[in-house]
């Protein structure tokens, strides 16, 4: 039975592993996707600022990148310094007996709270 669950996952992997483009067609593939993406996009904001004039589609263009701006000057580098900061922290804490104690015990009761949460809300 082992030897037939090896060979069954041989013919996956190999069968996978043929339908599988090529790297330069996957990138081809990706290119489009994102211009089509893009063209999609532009038709969007083209049909709203038809639709809802010259003057509402200037604030509705500066809304955009207000938000745009938002999330690239603020959001991101305060995502990027916390997902670089916590690991660290976390590791100087542990590094101590009796804080590790501790954080396994904040962790421990925090997915505690949030499963229950979830089995609460499943009913």
């Amino acid at each position: 039975e082992t030897m037939r669950a090896k060979g069954w996952r041989k013919y996956v992997y190999s069968l996978r592993r043929a339908l599988t483009p090529p790297a330069p067609v996957r990138i081809a593939l990706a290119w489009i996707f994102m211009w089509g993406c893009f063209i999609v996009m532009s038709f969007v904001a083209i049909t709203f600022s038809r639709l809802i004039g010259a003057n509402n589609t200037r604030v509705m263009l500066l809304s955009w990148t207000l938000a745009e701006g938002q999330t690239y000057m603020i959001e991101e580098p305060i995502l990027i310094f916390l997902t670089v900061l916590i690991p660290f922290i976390i590791d100087r804490l542990t590094s101590n007996d009796l804080a590790a104690e501790f954080v396994n015990e904040v962790l421990a009761h925090t997915v505690g709270a949030c499963i229950e949460a979830v089995n609460k809300l499943r009913g």
